[in-house]
């Protein structure tokens, strides 16, 4: 796999860095007032699961450097990510290192005005001076939404006094071309980012708790291992869980809390039905806090009813814990019967894909589209 070309122009008022990968072109557009980084290292890191994928060498032309600090770490980030993802492969770098130079003297922090990214501002409102907003990440905008959703987190964030910076870049489709999942790759691609910036600190909001870490793209355990001898790049603490950040945002104060954004379906709202509100407004409800984030709210009658996927079920332990913890003795109950009900369906749903070649979920498929 060979990476070439990595090179700048101004687009209008932008930046753009980009680079051919194997022939594709990767690129990042930034507001052309920033000093952007023309190195491999972003290129790099953003390789590093296609590379993974197929074991290739991965070569940099044009005589461009790379961080030896970075190169040494791709051995333990290979070691660990392969470690979780079997089928990834092993691969070699052929590039000349040579250390970067100084970076500039900000501290950054990724942000889309979400509970993670809220709660790290929070935590480090001292600390921080810029916010990252990055479309094509894991979602991908029209510039006209792109540019709303910018002036939305540049009101959110002038109470803190911090300075959003608007990232654009076709990573996300870089990534689907590919075929490597965002379970993985989005650290990869924030990695990046922050390499092009060359912050002396750039902060990731952690997505799990401690209690609830597993195998996932950005992860305390590799987050540190982008980083270069100028730009440290550090996993946020994984202390609280979601519920008590959120707690610590309505906090801080009930503007801020009326600004959140978590959905899944919408990047500038609550659509208040998806997993990821419905997750945030049971939160809210055992506080008992009223937020205009939401249009409604939930019942625990409601609660009750649901069955949260696998892949959800440790958030709603989470949430039970915490309406344990509040003395929330009916959203304790209807999370209780919810878990029971999601336990209950997996167990049913594992035998069916077993022995019944997903026989009882046809019949149900059909049962239901012959009601409707």
């Amino acid at each position: 796999m060979i990476i070439s070309n990595i090179t700048s122009r101004k687009i209008e008022n932008q930046i753009e860095v980009s680079a051919l990968i194997d022939g594709y072109k990767l690129w990042y557009r930034f507001p052309d007032h920033l000093s952007l980084a023309l190195s491999a290292e972003p290129f790099l890191a953003a390789s590093f699961f296609v590379a993974s994928q197929s074991g290739t060498t991965l070569e940099v032309q044009d005589s461009k450097t790379a961080s030896p600090r970075i190169l040494e770490n791709f051995k333990r980030l290979q070691c660990i990510f392969g470690t979780w993802k079997s089928d990834l492969r092993p691969f070699t770098v052929k590039v000349q290192a040579e250390e970067p130079r100084a970076a500039s003297d900000m501290i950054c922090s990724f942000f889309s005005g979400g509970v993670d990214g809220l709660y790290t501002l929070i935590s480090h409102e001292t600390e921080i001076s810029h916010l990252i907003y990055i479309n094509g990440f894991d979602f991908h905008v029209s510039p006209e939404e792109f540019s709303v959703n910018v002036q939305r987190l540049e009101n959110l964030s002038a109470p803190f006094g911090k300075e959003i910076i608007p990232v654009e870049t076709n990573f996300y489709d870089f990534d689907k071309f590919h075929g490597v999942g965002r379970h993985w790759s989005h650290g990869a691609c924030l990695a990046s980012v922050a390499l092009l910036l060359q912050p002396a600190k750039c902060i990731v909001p952690t997505s799990y708790s401690y209690r609830d870490l597993r195998p996932w793209g950005t992860h305390p355990l590799t987050d540190h291992l982008w980083s270069t001898e100028v730009t440290e790049i550090v996993h946020d603490t994984a202390d609280l869980e979601r519920p008590e950040k959120v707690e610590r945002i309505a906090e801080r104060s009930q503007a801020v809390l009326d600004s959140l954004v978590v959905c899944w379906k919408y990047s500038d709202r609550n659509c208040g039905h998806c997993l990821k509100c419905i997750r945030t407004m049971i939160i809210l409800k055992i506080l008992g806090i009223n937020t205009s984030a939401f249009k409604g709210s939930v019942s625990a009658e409601y609660v009750a009813k649901l069955s949260p996927p696998a892949d959800y079920r440790p958030s709603y332990e989470d949430l039970l814990r915490f309406a344990i913890d509040k003395g929330d003795e009916s959203m304790e109950k209807a999370l209780q019967k919810a878990l029971s009900s999601s336990v209950a369906k997996n167990i049913i749903r594992e035998f069916d894909d077993k022995y019944l070649n997903q026989s009882i979920r046809s019949s149900f498929r059909y049962f239901k589209k012959n009601k409707a």
